[in-house]
C-alpha cells in the first residue's frame, strides 16, 4: 500500500494537457460587428428583462428553492447552551468524535453567543496530539476554567462522549456516516496470543474521528495496531510484533531508541489495518481522520505472516518501516533523516543513488544510477521515504534471493548486503551508524524479547 499522504496512487494524478490547433482567421469565425449598434432599441430590451428576472430569482429565494445549493448540513448540530461549554465542544467534536465535519467553523457560523469564541481556538492550535483530544482538552480546561470565570466540567458526561456526542437536529445524526456500513462491534473479551506476549483488545477509540470502524487494538509500547474485523487475529499479532522488533530490534524488552519512541508517542503514531482498499472502515479513516500518526497503511491481502517482508507477499515490514522513518527519524534527526532536496545525508544519498537531484520525475534515469523508482506520482519525499526502506531491508538481507533481486530490478539494484556496501557507500554508512540506532536486523514476525 502506498504511503497515506502525496505519494498514494488513488488520489489521482495531474490531468492531461490539452493542445488545441489552428482556429483560423478571427474573420473567418467571428461575423462582422455592426460599428454602431442600435443602442436605443437594445437597452429598453436589457432592462425590461433584467427587472422580470429579478422579480422571478427574489420569488425563488423566498420560496427557499436555493437552499439546496447553501444548506450546510454539517452545520446542524445540538450545541451546549452554556457558550463556553460550547466554545470546548466545537473542538471535541471535530477532534474526538466522529463525522462532526469542522466543527470549530461551524461554531463560529452558527453559534449566536461568540464571546468564548478564543476558547475554541486556543483549543486547536495548541493541541500537540498527545493522546486524545478528550484528555488535552479536559486538562485545559480544569487548568484554565477560572481564569476565563468559568467553573470545570465533566467534558465525558457534559458531551455524551459514549453516545458518540450531542447530535444533530434533525435527529438523523451525521452527513455521511461511514459507521453504517461498517461492523463496529467490539471484541467481549482479550484475545492473546500463542507466540508472542500481545494480546488483541477492543478499539479504545471508537468515538474519536475515524477510528470508529477499528475493531481490534494492540498496544506496542504504548503506539496502536488498529483493525479492521476482516484482519485475522493472527494477521494483527503479525504486525504487533513486526512493530516490536524494529523498535526493540535487539529484543531485550526495551526500546532501542527512546527519543525515536518518544516521538512517535507524541504524535500518536499508529498502524491502520483495513479489510481492502476502498473498504468501509478506510473511507471512513480517510474522510476523518486528522491526526499525524499515520504514514502507510495495510490491507488484509498484503499481510502474510508466513512470509514476513518477503517482496510480493508480506508488505507488513515496509509499511511500518515508512511510518517509523517518517514520523519517526526525518524529525528527531532531521540532518541525517531529512527528506527534503539538500536538508540530510539520506537525501544526498539518494541523489547519487538516482544518478542526480531530480525534484521532479525524471523521464528516465542515468546508466549509472541504481536506484530508479518509477511511480510518477512519487514526490521527491516520497521517493526519499522509499529510498531508505530500500536500503534497510538489502542490509537486513530480506531482498537477498534471486527471485527477489530479479523481480525489484526496475527499482532498485543492490539488493544485498554486500551489493548496497559496495554500490551504495553514503546510505550503508548511515543506516548503520550506531548513533542513530536504526534496526539492523530482519524481523521474523515472532517478538519474544529476553526479560533474564
Amino acid at each position: 500500500m502506498s504511503i497515506f499522504r502525496d505519494e498514494k496512487d488513488d488520489f489521482g494524478s495531474k490531468p492531461p494537457t490539452l493542445i488545441v490547433g489552428d482556429w483560423g482567421a478571427m474573420g473567418e469565425i467571428v461575423p462582422a460587428i455592426s460599428k454602431k449598434p442600435p443602442w436605443k432599441f437594445i437597452a429598453p430590451v436589457v432592462i425590461f428583462f433584467f427587472i422580470i428576472s429579478s422579480i422571478a430569482l427574489i420569488d425563488l429565494w423566498e420560496d427557499e428553492v436555493f437552499d439546496v445549493f447553501f444548506d450546510n448540513e454539517g452545520c446542524d448540530m445540538i450545541w451546549p447552551h452554556d457558550p463556553y461549554q460550547a466554545a470546548v465542544y466545537s473542538f471535541i467534536a471535530e477532534y474526538e468524535l466522529e463525522n462532526y465535519g469542522t466543527a470549530i467553523g461551524c461554531f463560529h457560523d452558527e453559534y449566536d453567543d461568540l464571546a468564548y469564541e478564543e476558547v475554541a481556538l486556543e483549543l486547536e492550535q495548541n493541541w500537540q496530539n498527545n493522546g486524545t483530544a478528550l484528555e488535552y482538552a479536559q486538562a485545559w480546561v480544569d487548568l484554565n476554567s477560572e481564569g476565563y470565570g468559568q467553573q470545570t466540567f465533566n467534558l465525558a458526561e457534559v458531551f455524551k462522549i459514549d453516545e458518540g456526542g450531542l447530535g444533530w437536529r434533525d435527529g438523523d445524526g451525521p452527513p455521511n456516516n461511514q459507521n453504517q456500513d461498517c461492523d463496529t462491534e467490539q471484541l467481549e473479551s482479550e484475545i492473546t496470543s500463542n507466540v508472542s506476549n500481545f494480546v488483541i483488545q477492543a478499539n479504545p477509540n471508537p468515538n474519536q474521528s475515524g477510528m470508529g470502524c477499528f475493531t481490534k487494538y494492540v498496544d506496542v509500547f504504548g503506539l496502536g495496531i488498529y483493525a479492521e474485523s476482516g484482519l485475522r487475529d493472527d494477521q494483527v499479532f503479525h504486525a504487533a510484533s513486526v512493530l516490536a522488533e524494529l523498535l526493540d530490534n535487539d529484543e531485550d524488552g526495551a526500546v532501542d531508541d527512546s527519543v525515536l519512541l518518544n516521538r512517535l508517542q507524541n504524535v500518536s503514531a499508529m498502524i491502520p489495518m483495513f479489510d481492502y482498499d476502498g473498504s468501509p472502515g478506510y473511507k471512513n479513516f480517510e474522510d476523518n481522520y486528522r491526526g499525524q500518526g499515520v504514514s502507510a497503511v495495510l490491507y488484509a491481502e498484503e499481510v502474510d505472516p508466513t512470509q514476513t517482508g518477503h517482496w510480493g507477499s508480506d508488505a507488513t515490514v515496509e509499511e511500518i518501516m515508512h511510518t517509523i522513518n517518517h514520523r519517526g527519524h526525518a524529525n528527531i534527526y532531521p540532518d541525517a533523516f531529512g527528506f527534503q532536496p539538500d536538508s540530510s545525508l539520506l537525501s544526498s544519498a539518494m541523489d547519487e543513488a538516482r544518478g542526480g537531484q531530480f525534484i521532479d520525475h525524471p523521464s528516465s534515469y542515468p546508466e549509472d544510477a541504481w536506484y530508479h523508482y518509477d511511480d510518477e506520482t512519487c514526490d521527491y519525499g516520497c521517493m526519499a521515504i522509499e529510498y531508505i526502506y530500500w536500503a534497510q531491508v538489502s542490509n537486513m538481507g530480506i531482498l537477498n534471493d534471486t527471485a527477489t533481486c530479479d523481480g525489484i530490478t526496475n527499482e532498485w539494484e543492490p539488493c544485498s548486503k554486500e551489493l548496497l556496501e559496495s554500490m551504495d557507500v553514503q546510505v550503508f554508512a548511515l543506516i548503520t551508524d550506531g548513533q542513530y540506532l536504526l534496526p539492523q536486523l530482519a524481523p521474523d514476525g515472532i517478538y519474544n524479547p529476553n526479560l533474564d
